[in-house]
C-alpha cells in the first residue's frame, strides 16, 4: 500500500529531556526534592543540535518536532534571553534549509521555577495562563519566518494529572480525589485551553499559513470485562482523559490538525470502591507499580498479557491504527503521529515495534484516515523524568562525557521505511 506522497517522516524530542543545562526549570529543584536522577547535561543537544540534525539526515527524515525551553528563554518574569532565542531561530532555519521541516512545541511539561514562586497553584491561577501566552507570543513572532507547524501543548492531560492530581510533577498538588472539581469546576483545564485558543489566534495572525495542534496522549482503551458497567467506565475515562480537551478545542475551531501520541493499550473497569475517582480503574502500568498486581486486582483492574516495553507498557501495534482512524472519524481533522516509540534495550525489539505499528497505521490510511506524518519518539536517548534507564532513542548517546551519537536498534530499519515510503 505505502504512505501518501509528501508524508512526514521524522522524530520528536523535548527541550528539557535532551538539551541539558536547564537550571532555571522547576524540574531542577524538583529532581533534588524527589530524589530523582538529575537531568544535568541530558544529551547536550543545546550544544550538539547539529549532530542531531546529522542523525535526522542519516535517517532520511523530512520533519523534526522539538520544544522550546521556557525557563531558558525567560529566566525571570521580566527578562528574555535574546541569545537563546536567536539560537532556536538558527536551529529552525538550519533544519528547514536542510530539508527537515521544523515542528515546534511551545509547552512540553517543563516550566520556569519563577512561575510557581509567583503563582504557587500554577495553572489553577489564570495569571500562569497569561504569562505563558506572553511567552508564546514572543517566540512565535521570532520564529514566524522559519516555522509553520506549531504544537501549543504536549500531552496536556498527562502533564496536568502528574502535576495537579498525583503530585508527581511541579507544583506537586495531590488532588486525585477531587479530580473533576480541580480540572473542571476550578478551571484548570479551561486555563490551559484558553492559552491554546489565544495562541492559535496569535499564530494565525503572524503566520497566515500556520498549522496549530495539541499533541494528545491517547491509549487504546478496552473494557476489562464484557458488559455495560466496564463499557460505561471506559466512556467516562475516554471523555475525561482523551476527548474533552480535543472536543473543546475543535468546537472553538482552534485545531488545524491533531497530534497523536500513542504508546500502549489499557483495560478499563468500573471501580468496586465508591471513593475511586470517576468510579474508574484505568489499568496503566504506572498504577500497577503503585498498587502492585494484587492491589490492582482488588480494585477490579486488569492488565493485558502482551509483551511489554522496558516501561512496562503493553505493546499493541494495532492500537495505533485503531486510534488514528477513530480520531479522523470523530473530528475530520488531519492526524500527525507526533510520538510513538518504545523503551527497549534488546537488539531487535524496536524493529518489530516499528514494523507492527507502521503496518497498523498504513491500514488505517487505507480505510480512509487522513494521516499526514509519523514522528518517532525519540531521536536520541533522553532523560525520562527521573531516570536515564529507559532507552527510547533511535540513536544512543554516550553520556560518559563524549555525548557521541550512535545508531541504536531500529534506526536502520526506520531509514529503509522512510526511503521506501512504506513498510518494508
Amino acid at each position: 500500500m505505502g504512505f501518501p506522497d509528501g508524508f512526514l517522516w521524522g522524530a520528536s524530542t523535548s527541550s528539557y529531556q535532551i538539551e541539558g543545562g536547564n537550571e532555571g526549570s522547576a524540574f531542577t529543584a524538583w529532581e533534588r526534592r524527589r530524589g530523582w536522577e538529575p537531568c544535568a547535561e541530558a544529551a547536550d543537544s543545546w550544544n550538539r543540535w547539529r549532530e542531531d540534525l546529522a542523525c535526522l539526515k542519516e535517517l532520511g527524515a523530512n520533519a523534526y518536532r522539538f520544544s522550546l525551553e521556557w525557563s531558558r528563554l525567560q529566566p525571570s518574569p521580566v527578562d528574555f534571553d535574546e541569545k537563546a532565542l536567536s539560537r532556536y531561530v538558527e536551529m529552525a532555519r538550519t533544519f528547514k534549509e536542510a530539508g527537515v521541516r521544523p515542528m515546534v512545541c511551545l509547552h512540553h511539561f517543563s516550566e520556569p521555577a519563577w512561575l510557581f514562586e509567583r503563582y504557587p497553584l500554577g495553572w489553577l491561577d489564570p495569571r500562569a495562563c497569561e504569562a505563558f501566552v506572553r511567552f508564546g507570543d514572543r517566540v512565535v513572532r521570532a520564529l514566524r519566518s522559519e516555522v509553520s507547524d506549531w504544537i501549543t501543548f504536549n500531552e496536556p492531560m498527562v502533564w496536568l494529572m502528574n502535576g495537579y492530581a498525583l503530585g508527581l510533577f511541579p507544583p506537586g498538588l495531590r488532588r486525585i480525589y477531587a479530580l473533576e472539581r480541580t480540572f473542571l469546576k476550578e478551571g484548570l483545564l479551561e486555563n490551559v485551553l484558553r492559552a491554546h485558543r489565544e495562541l492559535y489566534r496569535l499564530i494565525h495572525q503572524d503566520i497566515p499559513n500556520g498549522r496549530v495542534a495539541i499533541a494528545q496522549n491517547i491509549v487504546d482503551l478496552e473494557p476489562a470485562r464484557p458488559g455495560s458497567a466496564d463499557l460505561e467506565a471506559l466512556s467516562r475515562w475516554d471523555l475525561f482523559m482523551h476527548r474533552r480537551a480535543l472536543d473543546l478545542a475543535a468546537s472553538a475551531h482552534t485545531l488545524d490538525f491533531i497530534g497523536l501520541n500513542y504508546y500502549t493499550r489499557i483495560f478499563v473497569s468500573k471501580a468496586r470502591l465508591p471513593f475511586v475517582p470517576l468510579r474508574v480503574v484505568p489499568a496503566y502500568a504506572e498504577l500497577e507499580q503503585i498498587t502492585g498486581s494484587l492491589g490492582l486486582k482488588l480494585l477490579g483492574g486488569r492488565r493485558g498479557d502482551r509483551p511489554r516495553s522496558d516501561m512496562g507498557w503493553e505493546i499493541v501495534p494495532e492500537g495505533l491504527g485503531k486510534v488514528a482512524l477513530a480520531l479522523w472519524k470523530a473530528y475530520r481533522l488531519p492526524v500527525v503521529v507526533t510520538e510513538n516509540g518504545m523503551a527497549d534495550g534488546s537488539p531487535d525489539g524496536r524493529e518489530r515495534f516499528l514494523k507492527g505499528h507502521l503496518a497498523s497505521l498504513e491500514a488505517a490510511i487505507a480505510q480512509g484516515a487522513d494521516v499526514r506524518g509519523y514522528l518517532h519518539w525519540s531521536l536520541v536517548d533522553n532523560y525520562e523524568w527521573g531516570s536515564y534507564r529507559p532507552r527510547f532513542g533511535l540513536y544512543g548517546v554516550d553520556r560518559s562525557g563524549s555525548f557521541k551519537r550512535s545508531q541504536a536498534s531500529g534506526a536502520d530499519y526506520f531509514r529503509r521505511v522512510i526511503a521506501a515510503n512504506g513498510v518494508v
